[in-house]
């Protein structure tokens, strides 16, 4: 029983220890101007990178990704538009809609 039980505190330090590791950041770059555009881009020694640029132009206009790694291995990346049309995310993660059944919000020209 001793033993079940240093196995397992010695399991919790060491899964504890592992979550204290910090991770670098590679990349850290960000620009902004008197008129509202700016510009962001980092990179994290674990895979993750991000980036994004925007200004106002009639309202805020963006556009930017990031990519990352899932749990299961997959790699993410992901791209999106904002502005007047709103949030467009594209990645070949993201469920789409079956193409033969029209979305209910979608106008028809009967």
């Amino acid at each position: 029983m001793n033993r079940l039980l240093i196995v397992a505190c010695l399991v919790a330090v060491v899964a504890a220890d592992s979550y204290k590791t910090p991770i670098p950041i590679l990349k850290d770059d960000r620009t902004q101007n008197a008129y509202g555009e700016y510009t962001f881009e980092f990179e994290t020694g674990n895979g993750i990178s991000r980036n994004e640029a925007g200004k106002q132009a009639d309202g805020q206009e963006s556009s930017g990704g990031w990519s990352y790694t899932d749990p299961e291995g997959v790699p993410i990346a992901l791209t999106f538009t904002a502005g007047v049309n709103g949030y467009v995310p594209v990645g070949d993660h993201l469920p789409v809609p079956p193409t033969s059944v029209p979305l209910p919000y979608e106008r028809s020209d009967h």
